[in-house]
């Protein structure tokens, strides 16, 4: 009897030259994806840009309801800033790490201390309820700044211990427009991080940009 072949798949013969090509193709494409993934875990997210997507996603679809994000959020804070003329001590903007939201020290805290003016908490209620009222998926972060000089107060020891102190009140404050504490933080900055630096200024130059540093900045992202 007649012995007969496979009938499977003919077999493609690699000569010994393209099996050692397609070897390193293999492996350039694997680095290569390595190289991605390990950026890609790496890199922050355009909050900023995300927001601005989501936005005008919103506007093709005016019937749909109104979606929260931080460029809603700002465009809340910005609204009740202007109604309630506080544009010159507060600040917003939206960045790379999300929404900032800056107190000049002159409307939030007397020189030295930690305790909130009556003044603040009469007209940043507003503020303050917006904040509470972010979506749940954003963290809100507290940071304390003061300015290069050294303290002279019976009740701090260092401006690390005012601008935490400074923090844990505005928590305070947020924790009463019934923000979970779960997503608050405080850092401490003390001067570390200047708004304006004084290195080479005297006189008035030097007064204004101590009192640019001496702030308190909420982020939300």
């Amino acid at each position: 009897m007649a012995e007969f072949e496979s009938s499977g798949p003919p077999r493609i013969k690699v000569k010994k030259k393209e099996a050692l090509w397609l070897a390193s193709l293999t492996d350039l494409t694997f680095i290569l994806m390595a190289f991605f993934a390990l950026m890609l875990s790496m890199s922050k997210p355009d909050r900023q840009q995300y927001d601005q997507v989501a936005s005008a996603v919103q506007a093709q679809n005016p019937a749909a309801e109104k979606v929260a994000n931080l460029t809603v959020v700002a465009e809340d804070l910005e609204k009740a800033i202007k109604q309630l003329k506080l544009e010159e001590d507060i600040r917003v903007r939206i960045d790379l790490n999300g929404l900032l939201l800056e107190f000049s020290e002159r409307l939030v805290f007397p020189s030295g201390s930690a305790q909130a003016s009556p003044a603040f908490a009469n007209t940043t209620d507003r503020i303050l309820r917006i904040l509470s009222q972010a979506p749940d998926r954003y963290v809100v972060t507290i940071e304390g700044h003061t300015d290069d000089r050294p303290i002279q107060s019976k009740f701090f020891k260092s401006n690390w211990e005012l601008s935490a102190a400074r923090g844990i009140t505005l928590l305070k404050l947020l924790q009463g427009h019934g923000l979970d504490e779960k997503r608050m933080r405080i850092q401490a900055v003390a001067h570390t991080q200047p708004k304006v630096p004084v290195e080479g200024k005297s006189g008035q130059s030097l007064q204004e940009a101590r009192r640019a540093n001496r702030r308190v900045v909420i982020r939300l992202d």
